[in-house]
């Protein structure tokens, strides 16, 4: 019986350190993108890599809408650390429109 109870009770450790890294996660991805969004007046809305990407994303999709570099960093955060996904033009779109 104390053996299930120990199995269990790490079980249950082990489900609220995921749940409270995902919060933690999407934490780091909204101080991300606000710092991004703070300096994008000055850098401006793209840059090369955002333009390859939507470059890539249009030859894909014709409907494709671009994106700014903010938008791919959130997106490009939450698919890495929130979701676990790769970076793709319909993932990246995914999480822009949730």
């Amino acid at each position: 019986m104390s053996k299930v109870l120990i199995l269990l009770t790490f079980f249950c450790l082990c489900l609220m350190q995921i749940h409270v890294q995902a919060n933690e996660n999407k934490r780091i991805c909204q101080r991300l993108t606000e710092k991004c969004l703070s300096h994008q007046p000055r850098r401006g809305p793209d840059d090369d890599v955002t333009n390859i990407f939507n470059a890539n994303c249009r030859r894909i999709r014709r409907q494709w809408k671009n994106i700014t570099r903010c938008d791919l960093d959130r997106a490009t955060c939450e698919l890495t650390l929130v979701k676990c996904r790769s970076v793709t033009c319909d993932n990246v779109r995914k999480v822009l429109t949730s």
